[in-house]
């Protein structure tokens, strides 16, 4: 049954496996606040809570995605910035990087400083072709954070991320997907359809292995090649052992369209 919520800064709204997390305060284009991440801890502890939930879909109301720290909110006037840090942007992102299920960010408008790595810290990102992201940072006398410089020169190399980085320069969504920041680019007038259709699609695929992927890519980018095959092995081994790949198989071999349980 299809399930909605309205928080204070984020709408939860559940159905069919895909949980979608708008953020909502469209004046401020979702600029980001000590309230709505309480929001976004309360509504991932909701979704966990659901045994359905199978993909979480990041999304922002009105004309952009997420304009970065709202500079006017009063945990960003003090001089402690690294509390604030520890506090909500970090305990989120590696929220998203550890949750055992897809998350996929959907960004139009604008994605910016903070924003913009809120974006990236999405196992999958659909950006418009014409939606601006932007390190923002530098233009307030900061370097990136909320993971900005761990996703940013994994992503795209270190000359790459110290441009983005240094100059806060603006790109686009189709710039993003040519130099592989991003996952897709798509019309600007589809993004939040393609992003839900590729929710859709992943709910339907099998959420073990889902699982197990997103957490041997993870690991991969810390470990050795010898480490990484010996996680594959374990990994594999676990999955030869569920019922959605007895369903894959005698799918395969019966040549119809696989219904997966997720056990």
């Amino acid at each position: 049954m299809p399930f909605s919520q309205d928080f204070a800064q984020v709408h939860y709204q559940s159905e069919n496996g895909v949980v979608t997390l708008t953020l909502n305060r469209p004046e401020r284009i979702n600029s980001l606040t000590a309230q709505m991440h309480a929001d976004l801890r309360a509504c991932l502890d909701l979704a966990e809570s659901q045994r359905d939930t199978k993909v979480i879909l990041l999304t922002g109301a009105g004309k952009g995605f997420c304009a970065g720290q709202d500079l006017t909110d009063q945990e960003t006037n003090t001089r402690d910035l690294g509390e604030a840090l520890e506090k909500n942007y970090n305990v989120l992102v590696r929220r998203l990087v550890c949750l055992p299920y897809p998350v996929i960010a959907a960004v139009h408008g604008v994605a910016a400083g903070a924003g913009a790595n809120l974006a990236l810290a999405a196992d999958l990102t659909i950006m418009g072709q014409n939606a601006v992201f932007t390190q923002a940072f530098i233009r307030i006398g900061l370097m990136p954070d909320a993971g900005g410089t761990w996703f940013l020169p994994h992503r795209v190399g270190l000359q790459k991320a110290l441009g983005l980085a240094m100059t806060g320069e603006k790109i686009t969504g189709q710039e993003a997907d040519a130099m592989g920041l991003i996952w897709k680019a798509v019309p600007d007038d589809q993004v939040l359809l393609a992003a839900q259709a590729l929710a859709t699609q992943l709910a339907q695929a099998p959420s073990q292995a889902l699982h197990e992927t997103k957490q041997a890519m993870w690991a991969a980018l810390q470990q050795s090649l010898d480490q990484q095959l010996d996680w594959e092995r374990d990994a594999q081994r676990r999955l030869g052992r569920t019922a959605d790949f007895s369903e894959g198989v005698s799918a395969f071999l019966e040549k119809r369209a696989p219904q997966f349980k997720g056990s």
